[in-house]
């Protein structure tokens, strides 16, 4: 075998070594499979797909309830014991940071996802509570049935912070 060859197999040899490694099932260090700003799978929060979109009356109706002071553009929904969850980002709407804005979780027996939603909106979580607090109109606790710690709460919360990430 001549140098030429010699050389020319080694050259290829290293090569696939090379390849194997930078595609083998085990990333080994060469790939990331957990990119920045993820968390560990047990405390990976869910992905928006499982959130449908409230209407516009709904989104109004969060308007209404938290006051001028305040703005949000739209609402997730998910259904849960007792009704539905709707979950929305609401922001002061003299700020200029978009890290002011506050995630709050309501809830309604009325269907949100329809276009003739006038149901009665309640506060589930704390940020909610707050946000309705200074408004003269103010909005009737959660019955029993919701809660800011149930699945379905938590559900569109995840979907809210999905939404606000993109």
């Amino acid at each position: 075998m001549t140098t030429r060859a010699k050389t020319t197999v080694t050259a290829f040899l290293g090569a696939a070594s090379l390849a194997l490694l930078l595609t083998a099932c085990d990333p080994g260090g060469a790939q990331n499979i957990d990119p920045v700003g993820k968390v560990p799978g047990s405390e990976e929060k869910t992905r928006s797909a499982e959130c449908a979109v409230a209407a516009s009356p709904a989104v109004d109706a969060i308007g209404t309830a938290v006051g001028p002071h305040d703005t949000t553009e739209f609402a997730n929904v998910t259904a849960g014991d007792g009704g539905w969850y709707l979950g929305a980002s609401i922001v002061p709407e003299d700020s200029k940071d978009a890290n002011d804005d506050e995630v709050t979780v309501w809830a309604t027996t009325e269907d949100p996802t329809k276009d003739d939603f006038d149901g009665t909106l309640y506060a589930v979580n704390e940020a909610a509570q707050d946000a309705t607090e200074d408004e003269s109109a103010s909005v009737p606790p959660a019955p029993s049935a919701f809660s800011a710690d149930s699945d379905a709460a938590q559900r569109v919360e995840s979907c809210v912070v999905e939404a606000a990430d993109r």
